[in-house]
């Protein structure tokens, strides 16, 4: 097994429980895991033997761009979706990791995370 990993993906969304959040937007951080058996495409050098993540990453941006949720876990679910339609067959599982920075809501803190993974069906 072997993990392709894609940290600190930044998007610009219109996200959130509250009005503002909406209207104002703000910035989430997007991080993807995927494992699979990466042993072909270590041997063939070729793209079809992986998942290419530029395919992944230009799939979560035009999910952000499109859709809005209230909760940061329904847009990791949506993404887990997208991942497990496009890419399940080749994938054991895939982790989103999700960061909020401008919750509003009192205390210090940098930032709000959620973590979810999903074994995918092949």
């Amino acid at each position: 097994m072997g993990k392709i990993r894609i940290n600190n993906l930044k998007f610009f969304t219109k996200n959130g429980v509250l009005k503002e959040e909406r209207v104002l937007g703000q910035q989430l951080e997007v991080d993807v895991e995927l494992t699979m058996d990466l042993t072909k495409a270590g041997k063939t050098d070729n793209v079809e033997d992986t998942v290419s993540y530029a395919e992944v990453n230009d799939k979560i941006a035009e999910r952000l761009a499109k859709d809005s949720f209230d909760l940061i876990e329904a847009v990791a679910s949506a993404i887990l979706d997208d991942i497990e339609v496009e890419h399940g067959s080749k994938l054991e599982k895939a982790l989103i990791r999700i960061r909020k920075y401008s919750v509003p809501m009192p205390g210090i803190f940098d930032n709000i995370e959620i973590e979810m993974e999903r074994e995918m069906t092949k």
